[in-house]
């Protein structure tokens, strides 16, 4: 009889193993089904655009907006111009990094970069007039045509924005480009630039976005012919005005203000990416290019974080673990229009996309 009960209590002993065991196998095995799912969401994130993008309610990081409020920033009224001065047919603005002027008379906006590279736009229409300075954005009007033209200069670059009030307005606009002799406009996978003749980009060109009344945003793209951009706005419902944006970036880090501070050990880099950067990146998210997965290799990203390590001073504090930070403050919309996105070299080191489901501020694994 004591046999049997030790026997008994072996075989309970060795049931509750055997259950705890396939608990810690079931866990496993999980845990490996949700990590897979968040990856592969994560990396085909058009896909899942296309499967909600009628859903105006969607709010969360990995979908990309289907309406203005879905932004954290409003792409059109959020954005500051650069300090300026007025003079009698222009403003002027000057900076360390760029200097800029847009004309009262020709609706034209010259940009020269710290290096002396300049270029100029204009709107191809001779029918429009200058109808006031608005803190910093030109304000032009077609009255026959009924349209709007806003000329600013950014942080960073500058842009144009389209105001279409009904559906008499024009819906294609010619944008010429004044380029300097060993300068050309490039298309490369879907985006726009301006090289030198050594192949170098001086300007980086914004994917195009358009809106309706509703913040909704609809079709529109570019074409280029020449050195002319066509912008182009494909709408046919009737939730007028409607608003499009192009947009010239050059400088995209302010490497004046970005400092380290402290150590390796609990210091942080604060890096201050410009307005223009911070618009090319977010008007991505809206156009549904998958980021998450490829934005380390674009040409943007490369340029902003060759600017990131440029700067001698920082070199020796700059880690391979802080390349997947800055990346992660870039396509996280939650984090992209942050004043500054500080970089932290002793936070541990692991992939870009557990440093994005860490919030950019990826923890120790416990």
């Amino acid at each position: 009889m004591k046999y049997k009960k030790i026997h008994e209590a072996r075989c309970f002993t060795l049931s509750i193993t055997n259950i705890e065991g396939e608990f810690l196998m079931f866990k496993k095995i999980f845990s490996l089904i949700v990590i897979t799912v968040l990856f592969v969401g994560m990396f085909n994130l058009p896909i899942t655009r296309a499967e909600t993008k009628d859903n105006s309610n969607i709010k969360s990081p990995e979908e990309f907006a289907a309406n203005m409020e879905e932004l954290p920033f409003d792409l059109i009224e959020d954005v500051e111009t650069s300090d300026y001065k007025e003079n009698r047919d222009s403003i002027i603005s000057e900076e360390e990094e760029y200097s800029a002027e847009i004309d009262f008379d020709k609706s034209s906006i010259e940009f020269t970069d710290e290096d002396g590279n300049s270029i100029e736009i204009s709107l191809d229409d001779e029918e429009l007039e200058f109808k006031e300075n608005d803190d910093g954005t030109i304000v032009y009007e077609n009255e026959d045509e009924d349209y709007q033209v806003k000329n600013q200069i950014l942080d960073g670059g500058f842009r144009q924005i389209y105001t279409l009030e009904s559906e008499e307005s024009p819906k294609e606009f010619k944008i010429d480009i004044e380029l300097e002799k060993n300068q050309y406009l490039v298309e490369e996978d879907g985006l726009y630039y301006v090289k030198d003749d050594k192949g170098e980009i001086i300007f980086s060109i914004g994917k195009p976005w358009a809106v309706d009344n509703e913040g909704d945003f609809i079709e529109s793209q570019y074409t280029l012919k020449d050195n002319a951009i066509y912008r182009t706005v494909e709408y046919t419902g009737d939730s007028y005005p409607l608003q499009a944006d192009p947009l010239f970036c050059s400088d995209t880090i302010n490497n004046t203000d970005s400092k380290y501070f402290g150590n390796s050990s609990s210091g942080k880099f604060s890096v201050y990416t410009r307005t223009c950067a911070k618009l090319f990146v977010t008007s991505s998210y809206v156009l549904g290019s998958p980021l998450t997965g490829t934005f380390a290799s674009t040409v943007i990203a490369k340029d902003m974080w060759s600017e990131v390590t440029a700067d001698a001073n920082f070199k020796k504090s700059i880690h391979g673990r802080m390349k997947d930070q800055f990346i992660c403050h870039a396509i996280n919309p939650g984090t992209v229009w942050k004043t500054s996105w500080n970089l932290e070299p002793w936070r541990p080191d692991k992939s870009l996309l557990n440093t994005y489901l860490d919030a950019c501020n990826p923890k120790k694994n416990y």
